[in-house]
């Protein structure tokens, strides 16, 4: 049975000899597998080549290759020779680490580890945004934000951001596309976030979804300038 390390080089390959191109759409996912690899090993190769931007999704399950990426500056860097975890919880994880750098210095690090999350802006016909307000225990503030949520364990993106919209406003986003992934504490923790962008095809005003914990509603694009101002929205 065919794994999804081996599907994943599969791809590998083929973009290292020029089989796909930047710009190409990927073959189907019957073709991408062999006979004896079953969908949902295949569904799971493409997640590491969204995440180093080598691939990226559209459309559903539909892939495209990329641009290739812009050479690394030649800064020092910094190796692990060593690991362990020293807290472990139901949200994150906190890892101890020893690193040495290129230069031959030695230093030690803690950092939190927690799955990949997405966040979806989605717009809908009247130009409108769908935001969620809720409150933030780490703080005791409240913010406008985008619906986010972790991706499950094997979870295509596109799915993880269809999913989470789904559960957290009752809004099934069209036509999702992945704008970008980020590690937005890169130097605190490995907590990589997925941003994809999707539109709402009704005609007609949602109602507000109230959860007791949160609300979803769509707010004007107008409206946008003045919360970020008055710190009531935060950046996604």
């Amino acid at each position: 049975m065919g794994t999804a390390a081996d599907v994943e080089a599969k791809l590998r390959s083929r973009l290292a000899n020029g089989t796909h191109v930047p710009g190409q759409q990927l073959p189907s996912e019957r073709t991408i597998g062999r006979l004896d690899t079953s969908r949902n090993t295949v569904r799971l190769a493409p997640t590491r080549l969204i995440a180093d931007g080598s691939i990226r999704p559209e459309h559903g399950r539909r892939y495209f290759v990329c641009e290739p990426r812009r050479a690394d500056p030649p800064v020092q860097r910094w190796k692990m020779k060593s690991s362990g975890l020293v807290l472990e919880g139901p949200l994150f994880d906190v890892e101890q680490r020893q690193l040495s750098s290129s230069a031959g210095q030695q230093k030690q690090s803690y950092i939190a580890r927690s799955p990949a999350s997405v966040s979806t802006a989605v717009l809908d016909v009247d130009d409108r945004l769908l935001m969620i307000w809720r409150q933030h225990e780490a703080t005791g503030t409240g913010s406008w934000d985008l619906p986010c949520g972790p991706v499950e364990e094997g979870e295509d993106l596109v799915a993880a951001a269809a999913r989470t919209t789904k559960t957290l406003t009752g809004v099934s986003p069209a036509r999702l596309q992945h704008v970008i992934g980020f590690q937005p504490l890169a130097d605190l923790a490995d907590a990589r976030q997925e941003l994809f962008v999707g539109w709402s095809d009704l005609a007609t005003p949602i109602s507000t979804r109230s959860r007791g914990e949160y609300t979803a509603e769509w707010i004007g694009l107008a409206e946008l300038p003045a919360l970020i101002a008055e710190g009531s929205s935060r950046h996604p």
